[in-house]
């Protein structure tokens, strides 16, 4: 407690008697443990990010080979096409999501995670890509692109149970994982001039 009326120490700036923290946190949040020692958390994070992107061309050019291959003879050609779409839509979803976390823009972000907040964690991310393999495993096999549709569709559950294991396995990683925030800084109330 200070002096002045009684008031709390946590009340004035400055004039805190709490002891100091033992250990400065410095360096790159990826490559600083939390021992001060290096670890491939951070490697990690960005090798998950990087296969993301890379997941999300495969299913953009099974959606794109999809619609190109629509010829409007039967249903299962109507319902094809339409999946294929679902599909480019969510491989842009992963993939502008994946760009916000290599450099945010904030208006962006402020709409990704008020609309999609469930990509801003790896359990999320994980359950999703999930999610999503399912769509192109639930294409016909009729379509000239069986081995892409397959092979994405493996990649996606492959991708989304590494997530999924990142999460429940290796904790040291989580504590490194940051979503992007840039849009929610703090923003002062303008000062009206009246």
């Amino acid at each position: 407690m200070s002096n002045a009326f009684g008031e709390p120490d946590w009340a004035t700036p400055g004039s805190t008697t709490a002891a100091a923290p033992t250990q400065e946190i410095t360096g790159d949040s990826f490559t600083q443990g939390s021992n001060g020692g290096s670890d491939r958390s951070g490697s990690i994070l960005v090798l998950m990010s990087i296969l993301n992107i890379g997941l999300s061309a495969m299913m953009v050019a099974l959606g794109v080979l999809g619609i190109l291959d629509f010829d409007g003879q039967g249903v299962e050609d109507y319902s094809d096409a339409f999946i294929a779409a679902y599909m480019i839509v969510f491989a842009v979803l992963l993939f502008a999501y994946e760009c916000m976390w290599w450099k945010a823009i904030g208006p962006i972000n402020q709409s990704l995670r008020k609309n999609f907040g469930f990509m801003y964690g790896l359990k999320g991310k994980g359950l999703y890509l999930i999610f999503v393999s399912f769509l192109t495993i639930g294409l016909s096999d009729e379509s000239e692109n069986v081995e892409l549709q397959w092979a994405t569709g493996i990649s996606y559950m492959a991708a989304g149970v590494l997530h999924l294991f990142v999460v429940f396995a290796k904790p040291e990683i989580i504590a490194k994982y940051r979503a992007p925030t840039r849009g929610f800084e703090s923003k002062e109330e303008p000062i009206n001039p009246v």
